[in-house]
């Protein structure tokens, strides 16, 4: 398919009305209210274990069983992943691609994944971050297609408490939740802005995604001065609360989030004909009470995965059958490995998400607010049936254009938030249609 033919441009999804996310799924039943009962006594009430006991799981005991007892190291799992690229482990004959360790201080360290060309000097240095619950190995299908530019140097990290990264306690003293919010960004910020200066970048290129890209915006705001262009694919954070008008105002959260562990590939991999805002606003449900309160109390996902003993990987298999339903299997049963691994791991960076977002996954001082300050080159991408806000997107990029700065917005069709994944060929031509243009 085309470049023309792949994306949208800012101005099409401009015209879209504002709208958020949600179809029918199974994880509705957790918030839906049962239908009446004929009887006197009240019905049965619904819960989380009720509803989980319910679903069929893809992965057999046995193999789970299997997966939890022998389950790889994360460095093995990773390292297969990466496996599947032509020039890793071993060489090319323009590319060398290295795993490292990055030490920073207070016994930190970040992990990188560096892709040098060997044909010609290195002028410019691309700095890709992932998103939440991720991995920088996530982008094994791109790091191909956007280490061919000449005279790019590729660094793909681990986010400070994920991946192979160190994974330190984390601990965020503020009461007011604004003030928590700058303490969460500055958590990551500071390790980046360590790392860099380690590295001896001087400027540098950022591509981030979803939760990355909340990041990275943080860091560009922190940082101007250090960075050359953004590149934000599916970013968290854009949009305002429509439901807040006063930052203490109760009102009934609600989200895209459950759309991300019910639609397949096959469903995020698919061109709608449907205007972005009628798919979006078909997306959309509130989020059920025992949600909002495990999230306001800071309880992780993943810390279901971590105590389930042999049923983790069944767990697990419920997001990867889905998420990577279309990739090749010994490419998907890699990549469910690695997950498992990076789900696993000791709890660390993954507790910033409920003090930066919001229930519902409006953050809580949205980007929108914030840009008026970035001067900064900013590409805004989203996958056409993404469940992230497009248009905010593209608000943003008119907000940005607005000011004097160049900022436009793409939709890259048959893809969803994990567009990168869904269709790398469409991304990663436009990726490098926009690091070649001057900054």
């Amino acid at each position: 398919m085309g470049k023309s033919d792949s994306r949208l441009s800012a101005d099409a999804v401009s015209s879209t009305t504002s709208a958020r996310p949600s179809s029918e799924s199974p994880a509705s039943d957790l918030s839906d209210s049962p239908p009446p009962s004929s009887s006197k006594s009240p019905p049965p009430r619904r819960t989380f274990m009720s509803a989980l006991a319910r679903l069929e799981l893809p992965l057999d005991f046995k193999t789970a069983m299997s997966q939890w007892w022998n389950a790889p190291s994360l460095d093995v799992t990773e390292r297969t992943v990466l496996s599947f690229l032509p020039f890793f482990p071993t060489p090319d004959a323009t590319r060398k691609a290295e795993s490292k360790m990055i030490e920073l201080s207070k016994g930190r360290s970040l992990n990188e994944f560096e892709v040098t060309r060997l044909t010609e000097p290195v002028d410019e240095e691309l700095v890709v971050l992932h998103g939440y619950g991720a991995g920088l190995a996530f982008f094994y299908r791109n790091f191909d297609g956007l280490s061919q530019l000449p005279g790019w140097r590729l660094h793909a990290l681990d986010l400070l408490g994920y991946g192979r990264s160190s994974r330190p306690k984390f601990k965020i003293r503020a009461k007011d939740k604004h003030e928590a919010v700058h303490a969460s960004e500055n958590w990551f910020i500071d390790s980046l802005e360590e790392w860099r200066e380690k590295k001896g970048i001087e400027k540098f290129t950022l591509m981030a995604h979803s939760m990355g890209g909340y990041i990275g915006v943080a860091y560009a705001l922190r940082h101007p001065e250090r960075i050359k262009k953004l590149i934000l694919v599916s970013p968290a954070g854009v949009p305002r609360d429509p439901w807040i008008v006063h930052e203490d105002e109760a009102h009934p959260p609600s989200s895209a989030l459950g759309s991300e562990f019910t639609s397949t590939q096959a469903d995020t991999t698919k061109h709608s004909t449907r205007a972005v805002d009628k798919r979006q606003t078909e997306l959309k449900r509130p989020m059920p009470n025992w949600l909002v309160f495990l999230w306001e109390r800071h309880v992780s996902p993943f810390s279901f995965v971590r105590y389930s003993g042999p049923l983790g990987p069944q767990l697990v298999s419920l997001w990867t059958s889905h998420r990577f339903s279309t990739l090749p299997t010994d490419e998907a049963n890699a990549l469910h490995q690695y997950v498992l691994g990076l789900f696993t791991s000791r709890g660390s960076g993954e507790y910033a998400i409920t003090r930066l977002l919001a229930p519902g996954a409006y953050a809580r001082i949205a980007l929108l607010d914030r840009i008026n300050e970035l001067k900064i080159p900013t590409l805004w991408m989203y996958g056409e049936n993404d469940w992230m806000d497009i248009k905010a997107g593209a608000k943003a990029a008119r907000q940005m254009r607005a000011n004097g700065v160049d900022s436009k917005c793409v939709v890259i069709e048959k893809a969803g938030h994990h567009l990168y994944l869904d269709n790398p060929h469409d991304f990663n031509d436009a990726v490098v249609e926009a690091l070649r243009q001057p900054a």
